[in-house]
């Protein structure tokens, strides 16, 4: 019973994540959704260590997704701060604007 709950908050973190990224127009929120995505990796590899009894590769590939998941998470975020910079607002469609706005000057 425990692991079908498991594969359940998996499957609706994951869910969750991908539909979020396919309807919001706005960056921030598209930056939040792959957070979420990430969240079910992690859980998803948590879930294969119980299953297999190998929690100590589980646990160094957890710590290597959660250090590329900063790394992802920070560039991000310093996208956003630029496109907000570049065109005060942070729709994806407002991106060609901040691409012609590096051109002009």
């Amino acid at each position: 019973m425990l692991y079908v709950m498991f594969v359940l908050t998996i499957v609706l973190t994951a869910a969750a994540g991908i539909y979020s990224i396919i309807a919001t127009r706005n960056v921030l929120r598209v930056l939040i959704a792959m957070e979420l995505v990430s969240k079910a990796a992690i859980l998803l590899l948590l879930l294969a260590g119980i299953i297999n009894g190998n929690m100590a590769l589980a646990e160094s590939l957890i710590i290597a997704l959660i250090i590329i998941e900063v790394v992802v998470t920070a560039i991000g975020a310093v996208l956003c701060i630029a496109l907000f910079s570049k065109t005060g607002s942070l729709e994806i469609g407002k991106m060609s604007a901040a691409k012609e706005a590096d051109h002009v000057k």
